[in-house]
């Protein structure tokens, strides 16, 4: 009756763990397969447009792309066969368990547990949240992200590491213990379009329908604006020395919002000279450090 039992048991640990070597298997390449489809559909791969020193730099970002999430998911594989067979082999030898001493069991159990997380305890936590971020979402390679004051996309991740490829091309290279553990804002976890806001400021007695009019021409006018509604101005706050003003409009990307921002601003600085509107940092910082009229000369061009 023992004996037919032990059979028994045998051949169900052994239908499970095959089922559950077969499911985890079946799922990685189910999940391998739609983050390499996202990566090559993806049209950009950068947080700022730029014409790379690098040849083919979209094509190469791509490939890599592709081959990590190929070493990544290779690894996890790996971990996840081994760890699912040593589990098998511990079930089957729970049977035999009885005729080993319960002192000499948990000596060893606390051992090597302790040898174990002495060791490799920075590299066992890396790796485990390494396979988290791999199966969850906070982030994926392609994505654009805003970690630390960093601006940039995810470049690689690894077992254990995140690498994030910053705006002028230096890489920022985070353990994944600690990415799990950071407030990552992501500008394309959903979907890449932006809502692009510039704020400024202007003094007191300022013609602001004139200011509202010059915004709103500078985001419409600029190429990297997208169409989906008119851009919006408001006032957000009367400071101590002048009024907080916001204009936001559309982009189609991290990239473009970029560069909507850039040319928002330049042409607000441009027609804020051209019709004398001052911001209350102007008056400030110039009057205050360097209290002279437009009438005054120009003591830079005075001869000695």
């Amino acid at each position: 009756m023992i004996h037919n039992a032990s059979i028994t048991y045998f051949i169900i640990v052994f239908i499970v763990g095959a089922l559950l070597i077969w499911w985890i298997r079946q799922r990685l390449v189910r999940l391998e397969t739609r983050r390499k489809i996202r990566i090559k559909r993806l049209k950009r791969f950068e947080s700022v447009e730029t014409s790379s020193p690098v040849e083919k730099p979209l094509i190469n970002a791509k490939e890599a792309a592709v081959d990590s999430i190929e070493n990544r998911f290779s690894i996890i594989r790996k971990i996840a066969f081994f760890s699912v067979v040593a589990i098998w082999i511990i079930a089957l030898c729970i049977p035999f368990m009885k005729n080993v001493p319960a002192t000499f069991v948990s000596i060893m159990v606390a051992s090597s547990g302790i040898i174990i997380g002495i060791a490799s305890r920075p590299f066992i936590e890396n790796l485990i949240s390494g396979i988290v971020i791999s199966f969850s979402h906070p982030l994926r390679i392609g994505d654009t992200i805003i970690v630390d004051g960093h601006y940039g996309y995810v470049e690689d991740i690894t077992i254990t590491h995140t690498m994030l490829k910053v705006w002028n091309w230096r890489r920022y290279i985070i353990p994944n213990s600690q990415m799990l553990s950071k407030e990552v804002i992501n500008c394309t976890i959903n979907d890449p379009y932006q809502w692009t806001h510039v704020e400024f400021y202007v003094a007191y007695g300022s013609n602001l329908e004139l200011i509202k009019e010059i915004a709103i021409h500078a985001a419409i006018h600029s190429e990297y604006f997208a169409d989906y509604e008119d851009p919006r101005f408001w006032i957000m706050g009367m400071e101590e020395k002048g009024f907080k003003c916001w204009v936001a409009a559309w982009a189609d990307s991290p990239a473009d919002a970029w560069e909507l921002g850039n040319d928002i601003r330049t042409e607000l600085i441009k027609k804020f000279d051209y019709y004398g509107i001052k911001s209350h940092y102007w008056e400030l910082k110039f009057n205050d450090f360097f209290p002279m009229s437009r009438s005054d000369p120009d003591p830079l061009t005075q001869d000695a």
